[in-house]
């Protein structure tokens, strides 16, 4: 319910930027860019999303292989899919890549161990990301002492919650859900049940840091270079829309609209606050309204594209009956 008042709040705020810059004008500029030109910014997400299925692909080790680069792609963009579509969120998409995989004769436990993995490293260097373009935004346009603090404890504060998370890992996720239940006193049968698959989690996410730590940092490596290729984005929207882009300006537009989109996560897909933030950020380094405008709208256009195409691999892995998951 908060999700959906969210939701709807966000649409009121985009119904009211693209009434006050005007829908025509806006239109306008989009059009200006063009079929070819709209194809040929969608490449560099392309690539974003082929890296991050890569970084991915090193986590799951030997299991990999047995899925195959392509499908592992269309189970990484199903998850994808729905984590920017339901309420749900992370909590739906990450488990939906496991069971997925499982389809595969992927252990369920092995697939979950290199999902929460993954995403930590993801996020590890989304953090490194940030601080690179928080750097080049305070190159270009300056900023007071406070907003340099802000900027960077609000990353600090990202990157504190991803070191408590790696240390709940470190202590085990599955031995954390079975103490707090049994402290709280619950009982469950099927808790019970999943207890050694819980355990042996725990063992496969320890095992993976404490032995694979070379695979750790490729694989970082990997997220880095793909969250670095976003700019290459940013340069073709600003560069077909007719206006001056610079790399530097690119690299600080994209690592701050990462920003803020992770920041407005409990809106359901940013609507409204996501294209909010991107106008107020470019008309900062000297855009022009529409041009802020037109820029999110594309960035949307191209999110609903990829959605689209995540929830067609979702049908297409889910009809896939005579598989049956492995334990």
């Amino acid at each position: 319910m908060i999700r959906l008042l969210f939701l709807t709040a966000g649409l009121v705020v985009l119904g009211g930027l693209l009434w006050h810059i005007g829908l025509f004008r806006i239109w306008e500029t989009v059009e200006r860019v063009g079929l070819v030109a709209f194809c040929m910014i969608l490449v560099p997400f392309l690539v974003v999303y082929l890296l991050d299925t890569y970084g991915w692909s090193l986590t799951l080790g030997q299991w990999a292989s047995r899925v195959g680069f392509v499908r592992l792609f269309m189970v990484r963009m199903a998850g994808e899919a729905i984590n920017a579509t339901t309420p749900t969120a992370m909590l739906g998409g990450e488990p939906m890549k496991a069971y997925l995989l499982a389809r595969y004769e992927v252990p369920m436990v092995e697939g979950l161990a290199s999902v929460v993995t993954a995403k930590t490293i993801m996020t590890l260097a989304q953090i490194l990301y940030m601080t690179l373009g928080l750097s080049a935004t305070f190159w270009l346009i300056g900023g007071n002492e406070y907003n340099v603090l802000v900027a960077f404890v609000s990353v600090g504060l990202l990157g504190f919650g991803v070191f408590l998370f790696l240390v709940v890992q470190r202590y085990g996720l599955g031995r954390g859900l079975l103490t707090v239940a049994d402290t709280c006193r619950i009982r469950s049968q099927r808790l019970e049940a999943y207890r050694p698959r819980l355990l042996e989690l725990d063992r496969t996410i320890r095992t993976f840091y404490g032995q694979r730590r070379r695979t750790f940092i490729l694989s970082m490596e990997v997220h880095l270079i793909a969250w670095l290729t976003e700019l290459f984005e940013v340069y073709a929207i600003l560069y077909f829309l007719g206006v001056e882009a610079g790399w530097l300006s690119s690299l600080s537009i994209a690592a701050m609209t990462a920003l803020i989109k992770g920041s407005v996560s409990f809106v359901p897909g940013g609507v409204g606050v996501q294209e909010g933030g991107y106008l107020v950020f470019l008309m900062a380094l000297g855009y022009g309204e529409v041009t802020g405008i037109t820029f999110a709208v594309i960035r949307r256009i191209r999110e609903i594209l990829w959605i689209l195409i995540g929830l067609l691999f979702l049908a297409v892995l889910r009809d896939k009956a005579h598989l049956t998951p492995t334990a």
